[in-house]
């Protein structure tokens, strides 16, 4: 297929996705955003304005929204050569005994039934595209599971269990599937988690997040741009024989 690569990007209205969208964009990929946040078509009004990207604003969850998303895609440009699952809910803040069980099937609906549906809905394209690539935002969190944020931590050890599915069942259709799993990385989300943290110990935001950094071998926070690289370079050519894998970007502080 001729043209620029094609790629869709979830939760592309701040932090993680806002990062990888950009990197994308930088790559030469046409995109398909998509997020809650309204800020979203300012965020990249110059990429729309010239026919480089379209968003749409909602919930991905929202089957109209993931309709929305792949025909405009589909009908803009023609072809999708990468899915990047991104957006996410981060969950309540409750043990497992007291977890409020609506919250957790939302959390669960948007964390993994979305990633489900929107990845059904895009394996048409990226199988006509002879080398498509689903990449799926997981979590040290499966790995490291903290109390008080069970739905969040079992959400995530179930998108990396679906990567390693979708590698087997799409990979005889041409398509590859891994996971990125971030570890402590400065969002606002992660920013938000630690200022509750701090509250419930009674210490400062700033001694929580110095507590996390002490706790990473290499020594700081990571950035959405150090996810943005590992993205990028899944959904490039140079990994075209990589799939049902599990890239651990965390500093060191777990291993895949």
């Amino acid at each position: 297929m001729g043209g620029s690569p094609v790629a869709i990007v979830t939760g592309a209205g701040a932090g993680i996705g806002l990062a990888i969208a950009r990197r994308l964009v930088r790559d030469g990929f046409r995109l398909g955003l998509c997020d809650l946040d309204t800020g979203l078509p300012d965020a990249f009004a110059a990429e729309i304005a010239d026919g480089r990207a379209f968003a749409v604003v909602g919930d991905i969850s929202d089957e109209r929204v993931r309709d929305e998303l792949i025909g405009g895609v589909r009908k803009r440009f023609g072809r999708l050569d990468a899915l990047v699952n991104n957006a996410a809910s981060g969950g309540q803040s409750a043990e497992i005994a007291e977890m409020d069980l609506a919250t957790l099937r939302r959390t669960l609906d948007i964390n993994v039934v979305a990633v489900v549906a929107l990845t059904q809905a895009a394996v048409p394209l990226l199988e006509e595209s002879g080398r498509g690539s689903v990449v799926n935002l997981g979590s040290v969190f499966s790995d490291e599971p903290v109390a008080r944020g069970g739905d969040y931590c079992m959400s995530k050890g179930a998108v990396e269990v679906l990567s390693r599915v979708l590698a087997l069942e799409l990979g005889p259709r041409g398509i590859t599937c891994n996971t990125v799993a971030p570890g402590y990385i400065l969002t606002r989300m992660h920013e938000a988690e630690v200022e509750v943290q701090a509250q419930q110990r009674g210490i400062t935001t700033e001694q929580r997040l110095a507590e996390l950094r002490a706790e990473v071998p290499v020594g700081r926070h990571g950035t959405p741009d150090d996810i943005a690289d590992a993205v990028a370079w899944l959904i490039g050519t140079e990994s075209r024989y990589i799939s049902g894998h599990k890239l651990s970007v965390n500093g060191g502080i777990s291993f895949s």
